[in-house]
């Protein structure tokens, strides 16, 4: 494991994973929660999320235009990737993805990037459990016209979301619920 994604797992550990007896969003009950958004608007854990995304995209050589996913858990995750791209001087840009439109205005879903058809986006999210705000977000950015290349996740849950996701998707984790627990 790299000391980059060694860093981030002990802060994930630290602040995001909480055990106890909890309802996540699904209606399904654990033995486990995780809070990335205390990890993802940490700046170190911003930080090495968005070089970790970086090294991956790089890696699989992913060609993008944009990173984004649906508000909230995956805006910290596209603004830090955005910053780090341009520090290291491959620009990518981030965008938002809306749960309902603008009432006024463009009446817009996607937010903060206003590609040309065919675009091509990454879809990011924070933690992936079912796999529904990925999936979400990715339909809503087809239907602006941009095509979905990858998608990412902090963290995978292994709930059956992962799955779902790759039967369209090519989709990256950077950890697992097992790399954690």
């Amino acid at each position: 494991m790299s000391e980059e994604r060694e860093q981030l797992r002990d802060i994930l550990r630290a602040k995001s994973l909480r055990t106890g007896d909890f309802t996540l969003s699904s209606g399904k009950k654990s033995s486990y929660y995780l809070d990335c958004r205390l990890t993802t608007m940490h700046p170190q854990g911003a930080l090495l999320i968005a070089r970790l995304i970086l090294d991956k995209i790089r890696e699989e050589k992913i060609k993008a235009d944009a990173i984004g996913g649906l508000t909230l858990g995956a805006d910290p995750i596209g603004a830090a990737v955005a910053v780090v791209s341009a520090l290291e001087e491959t620009p990518l840009n981030a965008f938002i993805v809306r749960k309902e439109p603008k009432g006024h205005g463009m009446q817009r879903f996607i937010e903060g990037f206003d590609g040309a058809p065919g675009a091509r986006v990454i879809i990011v999210d924070d933690v992936c459990t079912t796999g529904e705000s990925i999936l979400k977000a990715a339909d809503l950015a087809e239907q602006a016209g941009y095509q979905v290349v990858a998608t990412f996740c902090v963290v995978d849950r292994q709930e059956g979301g992962s799955e779902t996701i790759r039967r369209k998707y090519p989709l990256y984790s950077l950890f697992t619920a097992t790399d954690l627990l």
